[in-house]
């Protein structure tokens, strides 16, 4: 939860989130008053100080919003995504961080909206903003301070039965992680491939291999850099279930995502 006060500045610590968000800041600008809340444990009165949004201009309906994403002590990241949901009515305000690495929208006044953070396939509803519904024009600032996760499984990813050719149901996640590669151009990645323990061990690390290289050559030929991307096959080396059940083997046969550089 997070606790609004007009004329002073409260820090709320909580403890990091699924996705390992660290901290959102919100502040509120109104004439010589500020709101500023981030998520913490406990309150601490931190000093005063005056910003205001530059590239959108609030109106008498709509507040403006100023939005930078960035790891702890790190510069402003590109190609980061907010979203911001309204609980009146669930329409979806999403922004990407530009060449600047900030972002900025316009929120309708009189609403509350649900802040999420996306990071590649991830999203988590983190914090709440309120927008008053007042005279005069109002600012604010989102700050999303995050520890990214370095590894992804790939959802939805399905190839023919023993072999590594990629099925048309697979597209579709294929697609939105060459979308977030070209929204983030500095990231590259490896893909991982995993079997469960049917059958010999080499078999399987060879078949690992090459469907891990069948999703490299599909990411290619969607426009991404093969620099960017290593493939590279573990077999059955790294289960993260028991292969005793169906249900554990099911989890074990899986496509990951590795961040290797941002």
């Amino acid at each position: 939860m997070v606790l609004i006060m007009m004329k002073n500045i409260y820090d709320l610590r909580s403890f990091p989130l699924a996705i390992a968000i660290d901290k959102c800041v919100y502040s509120l600008i109104k004439e010589n008053t500020m709101i500023k809340a981030t998520l913490f444990i406990s309150f601490l009165f931190v000093s005063f100080y005056f910003t205001a949004a530059q590239e959108l201009k609030a109106t008498d309906d709509s507040a403006s919003v100023k939005v930078y994403v960035h790891e702890d002590g790190k510069p402003n990241a590109v190609g980061e995504t907010v979203i911001f949901e309204s609980r009146k009515n669930k329409v979806k305000y999403e922004v990407v961080t530009g060449s600047n690495g900030f972002a900025y929208v316009l929120l309708p006044e009189g609403e509350t909206f649900d802040i999420s953070y996306q990071d590649f396939f991830t999203e988590q509803d983190y914090a709440v903003l309120e927008v008053p519904s007042e005279e005069g024009l109002i600012y604010y600032e989102v700050e999303v301070i995050y520890t990214p996760a370095t590894v992804f499984k790939l959802e939805n990813v399905y190839f023919d039965f023993g072999k590594a050719t990629l099925r048309p149901e697979s597209y579709t996640a294929l697609n939105e992680l060459a979308n977030m590669l070209k929204a983030k151009p500095k990231i590259t990645i490896e893909i991982g491939g995993h079997t469960d323990n049917v059958g010999d061990d080499q078999s399987n690390l060879t078949l690992s291999q090459n469907r891990a290289e069948s999703v490299r050559a599909y990411l290619i030929g969607k426009g991404i850099s093969g620099n960017r991307i290593t493939a590279k096959g573990y077999g059955e080396s790294k289960p993260v279930a028991s292969n005793d059940t169906d249900e554990g083997r099911q989890q074990n046969r899986r496509t990951e995502v590795k961040i290797l550089s941002r």
